[in-house]
């Protein structure tokens, strides 16, 4: 008995030596015998992804970072029970490391479990749904596996989520989030439904939790597994003070925003697209003019057509695209002219606000306006008896136009400018360089230093510096004008100008290009101009409209629309410049003078910007004629010597000059009849650099 006792003992003994490694071996790891601790779980063992439905891949797609950010929006949330398109629902996606799956089985091993446990909860901020001792987890987070049922988790556990392959969880509505949101959690699937709250103004952040357990107790092994999502539901302001006003078959539309406010800083705002309503409730332009920049869930071009809203509104009110009346504007519009519409017709427009988020704000203020016919420029014009039908080239008593002489010298000019650079005059790069130093003054110059040469010293600062070769010179010129096109009605008493765009002058710019060609008592130049000039005045009222419903028109009998005549004055000049005593004697006062022939090409547009057309005439055209000047030029260079001498040195400007001159421009037609008078008497003033 003893024996077989001791036997016993000892066969135990060796069974316990050999069993002992091995479970050892398998409870830490499996290192090939040596003893270490199973590492723990960390976030980095999984990563998140959420996919999105692609209707026309008829397929989950995973959203990229902007996606994630953008995606919640109340279309989205409204369309929660629509399953004939997913556009309304979301997918989690969980992706572990490649050695969780390895740290999972470990685990699950030492603590005999099989597979664990895993859930997904989603609540506000405020509330870690993952927290045991959060009273308020029940209450406050939602279980996205199954509403109301705080137990549900994914099937398989823990170690389903770590397979080889992504995890994807079912479609979850996005209406879900946004009831995860509210004080108190929706406790079932029928109330996670709920569209009541997918209207949040102000943006939300929903954070999603993940459980992966590993244990027995009721503790996660990771407490801070989360991600977040944004919500929103509408667009945080909405456009006032809209105005209406009519123009010919269009409608001139103007809105503000709330004082304070700047969209176009909002990082979340993207624009603006206008509504139109004729009378009531009919459609105004033929469907799909004008695609959405917004989501809607129902109606045309709604996500989840089968959905049917709570709210009754429809038509303008229920933002269905087939009401728009513009494209998406950009967040620094503030006005739109809606054209192709019918005068005489009241219609109904509203300006809706776009978000990032394609959220569309509410239209509350729609406000009403009638197109009414308008008298343009050129209309104007024509009514007042004007002779002028327009065209470049037309005829008068069976002579040429002698406009044409004008463009024959500018092109003469242009020709014998070629042949002579192409000679000897400066290349590309140095004219250049002129016309951008022009805007840095002498500072620059300065900062260049001197033309550093070894026949050049600073002790003969006395020494004539003679310059490189003067061949050519540009003039950067501005002046105010009023085209004299109420000339033609002398002792009349009719003034359309003047009636249309006031008598006041604007500005004209134009730029000089000389090439003096002569230098011997003085410099004689050939000269090409080309200028620009513009005015805009709102359109008159139809005198029919004036008569039978003035309250369509302000208290000026102004309409919405906007008409224009615009200039482009063409020049070819013979100058000359007595610079004698400013090349001998350094006497910085240059007089001169100039003569030559020009041709004014101009156009009137009408409210909708096309060329405008009356009296059998068409609103553009040209005018030939003569000009001559005299002016008075300020050798520049006296102020900074040495400065002048290096910027010659280094850009090849011999002289810069600032100058005054009187102009009488007699652009009349040069005798021929029909032609628009568009000269004046004015001054020019601005700088001349000769190089």
């Amino acid at each position: 008995m003893p024996y077989s006792l001791s036997k016993w003992v000892l066969a135990c003994l060796l069974g316990a030596l050999v069993l002992f490694p091995a479970s050892s071996a398998l409870a830490q790891g499996g290192t090939g015998g040596a003893i270490s601790t199973v590492r723990a779980l960390t976030t980095s063992d999984f990563a998140f992804l959420l996919y999105k439905w692609d209707t026309g891949q008829k397929n989950w797609v995973q959203m990229n970072t902007t996606d994630q950010q953008f995606f919640f929006n109340r279309a989205r949330c409204e369309c929660d029970g629509d399953t004939t398109d997913w556009s309304g629902y979301f997918v989690i996606g969980i992706q572990a490391a490649s050695t969780t799956s390895t740290t999972v089985a470990q685990l699950l091993a030492q603590n005999l479990l099989s597979s664990g446990r895993a859930a997904i909860f989603a609540g506000g901020n405020a509330v870690n749904c993952l927290d045991p001792n959060n009273v308020l987890a029940p209450t406050s987070c939602l279980n996205l596996i199954e509403p109301g049922n705080q137990a549900a988790g994914i099937e398989g556990g823990i170690a389903a989520v770590v397979n080889p392959t992504v995890w994807k969880s079912s479609p979850i509505p996005a209406a879900w989030l946004f009831n995860s949101t509210t004080q108190s959690v929706c406790t079932s699937a029928a109330a996670c439904n709920s569209t009541a709250n997918c209207g949040t103004a102000a943006p939300l952040t929903a954070t999603i939790y993940i459980w992966v357990q590993t244990t027995a107790l009721q503790t996660p092994d990771l407490s801070n597994l989360s991600f977040n999502v944004n919500l929103v539901g509408q667009v945080s302001t909405t456009p006032t003070d809209i105005t209406v006003q009519g123009g010919n078959e269009a409608l001139a539309v103007s809105w503000d925003w709330p004082i304070d406010l700047n969209p176009s800083a909002n990082p979340t705002f993207m624009g603006t697209q206008v509504f139109c309503v004729r009378a009531a409730d009919l459609q105004v332009f033929k469907t799909d003019t004008f695609g959405p920049a917004y989501m809607t869930s129902s109606g045309y071009k709604g996500i989840c057509p089968n959905f049917t809203p709570a709210s009754s509104s429809t038509g303008i009110f229920g933002l269905d695209p087939s009401y728009l009346c513009s494209g998406l504007l950009p967040s620094t519009s503030k006005s739109y002219r809606i054209e192709g519409l019918q005068n005489g017709i009241n219609y109904g427009v509203g300006v809706a606000a776009i978000d990032k988020y394609k959220n569309a704000s509410v239209i509350s203020d729609v406000q009403y306006g009638m197109p009414i016919p308008t008298v343009d420029f050129y209309t104007e014009y024509k009514n007042d008896g004007g002779a002028s039908q327009g065209g470049y080239c037309a005829a008068a008593s069976g002579k040429r136009s002698p406009g044409l002489l004008a463009l024959g010298g500018l092109v003469a000019l242009g020709i014998l400018w070629w042949r002579r650079r192409k000679g000897r005059g400066p290349g590309a790069g140095p004219l250049a360089v002129v016309l951008i130093s022009s805007a840095l003054a002498s500072g620059q110059a300065r900062a260049q230093a001197v033309y550093h040469d070894d026949s050049i010293i600073e002790d003969h600062a006395t020494e004539a510096w003679k310059g490189t070769p003067r061949e050519f010179a540009i003039e950067a010129r501005f002046g105010l004008y009023t085209p004299a096109i109420d000339s033609e009605f002398s002792g009349t008493g009719v003034k359309p100008q003047s009636h249309i765009f006031g008598s006041q002058k604007r500005p004209m710019w134009q730029l000089e290009f000389d090439w003096e060609f002569l230098q011997a008592f003085g410099t004689l130049s050939l000269g090409g101009v080309v200028g620009y000039y513009k005015e805009n005045a709102l359109a008159p009222c139809a005198a029919s409209i004036l008569q039978t419903d003035p309250s369509q028109c302000d208290k000026s009998g102004r309409s919405g629309d906007n008409t224009s005549l615009r200039l482009i004055p063409l020049a070819a000049l013979v100058i000359y410049r007595l610079d004698v005593a400013a090349q001998q004697w350094k006497i910085p006062l240059v007089p001169y003078g100039k003569v030559g022939l020009n041709y004014t090409i101009w156009t009137v547009n009408d409210g909708n910007g096309n060329v405008a057309y009356a009296g059998g005439g068409r609103g553009q055209g040209g005018t030939a004629g003569w000009q001559a000047a005299v002016g008075i030029s300020l050798q520049l260079d006296f102020l900074d010597p040495s400065s002048a001498r290096g910027f010659d040195a280094d850009s090849g400007v011999n002289h810069t000059y600032a100058f005054f001159e009187l102009d009488t421009i007699q652009s009349s037609g040069l005798g021929s009849s029909n032609k628009l008078h568009v000269g004046d008497n004015t001054w020019f003033a601005g700088l001349m650099f000769e190089f």
